[in-house]
């Protein structure tokens, strides 16, 4: 006797398989092309209007250090509503251990990021500080060579040696020139480069959701400003003389509402392209940021360059694609040179799926396959994030500057 399902059972089985194959199907790879290009063409206008809205704030508001508590301070704020709105699972709930280790570290390496590149950018153009800041493969590679021995090929000296060469004649060339905005934008470069060696990791090892870690390092870093605020700015802020301004209200709120909402925008969209690409990826989609954002400074706010002072920002920027072409080279090449996996057969035990003479049955096979080895300079997407394991963190800039 046979039990014959109703059709009812049909069409509850076919929508379970239905919807279980949805989820599994993977998304198309020109979907993800698409969404990347998108997240990328708004980083770069993002950032591109952030850093201009800020040259423009500094000129008639000089507070640096106010303008870095206004970034925080908006990043914070508007990133609380878009994690209510995306309803990520536990966005609002960090354990201490995670503070302590992952996001304060963060945190500190941000304030300095953020503040030195803020003074940078209040002291020279726009266009110098991004030149300056594209020399961040320099201190990835002496921190790698310093803390982790890390010994490079001769192509990658090559290209750190345009790096420097365009920088060098960009400074001489500059014509506003400015030592203090010079040490600033390095200073800020190198906190983003040792930054980059903690981001990237802090979010795969703890699984953390990159919006949630860009509002709690934004909150976090906020209050370890704060401090400082009151002890420097808040009363050079009384004092300061507004008489020189028209309207003081309609010359600096506008301007300091314009940094808070770019910052923010181009905050988010570097940490949802960094959760999606891998480092390699990353540095060679900053890069051209890079190129993206001197050229709309150079187009808006029409600074006076020469045309030896053009050349050396396009040493330095050729430099730097010339590094991330190799290290994307090198990745390759040593994941091209290890197993995926190693499979062992014992004696005795037939291969080929054949019948045993002896029962009749198809005998079980032990196959012991030793773990996958990975690579451990490449970055694995967030598809499996568990299976980082790296030794060399990857010291390209992973991180938003």
């Amino acid at each position: 006797m046979s039990i014959t399902p109703s059709p009812s059972s049909f069409n509850l089985q076919n929508l379970a398989s239905e919807s279980t194959k949805t989820k599994l199907e993977p998304k198309s790879p020109y979907y993800l092309i698409i969404k990347l290009l998108l997240i990328c063409g708004f980083w770069y206008c993002s950032s591109a209007f952030s850093n201009i809205a800020l040259k423009k704030c500094l000129t008639v508001f000089p507070f640096p250090l106010t303008l870095t508590v206004v970034q925080f301070l908006g990043c914070a704020l508007l990133t609380f509503p878009l994690l209510k709105y995306m309803n990520v699972r536990g966005a609002f709930i960090l354990s201490k251990g995670l503070f302590i280790t992952g996001i304060l570290p963060l945190s500190f390496g941000k304030v300095s990021a953020v503040f030195f590149a803020t003074v940078s950018i209040g002291n020279v153009p726009v266009s110098y500080s991004n030149t300056i800041k594209a020399s961040l493969p320099i201190f990835s590679v002496l921190f790698s060579r310093v803390m982790l021995g890390q010994r490079h090929s001769v192509a990658i000296y090559f290209s750190l040696l345009m790096i420097i060469s365009g920088v060098v004649i960009s400074s001489f060339t500059e014509v506003l020139f400015d030592l203090s905005g010079l040490v600033c934008a390095l200073l800020s470069t190198m906190s983003t480069a040792l930054l980059s060696v903690y981001a990237k990791k802090a979010m795969v090892d703890n699984n953390l959701h990159h919006l949630k870690m860009l509002y709690f390092v934004s909150l976090s870093s906020l209050f370890l400003c704060l401090p400082l605020w009151l002890f420097h700015d808040a009363s050079r802020l009384l004092n300061f003389d507004y008489s020189a301004l028209k309207d003081p209200v309609s010359e600096i709120f506008p301007y300091m509402l314009a940094v808070s909402i770019f910052n923010w925008s181009q905050n988010v969209a570097a940490f949802s392209f960094l959760s999606l690409v891998n480092p390699v990826s990353y540095s060679v989609a900053n890069c051209m940021k890079r190129v993206f954002t001197i050229a709309m400074s150079l187009a808006i706010l029409r600074n006076p360059v020469t045309s030896t002072n053009m050349l050396g920002m396009g040493a330095s920027i050729g430099g730097v694609a010339l590094y991330n072409k190799i290290k994307y080279d090198e990745n390759k090449m040593e994941k091209l040179k290890l197993p995926i996996s190693v499979k062992q057969t014992y004696p005795h035990s037939p291969s080929n799926g054949q019948i045993h003479p002896s029962n009749g049955i198809h005998p079980k096979l032990k196959v012991p396959v030793f773990e996958t080895k990975t690579h451990t300079s490449s970055f694995i997407n967030n598809n499996n994030l568990n299976t980082l394991n790296r030794r060399d963190s990857d010291f390209n800039g992973s991180f938003i500057a």
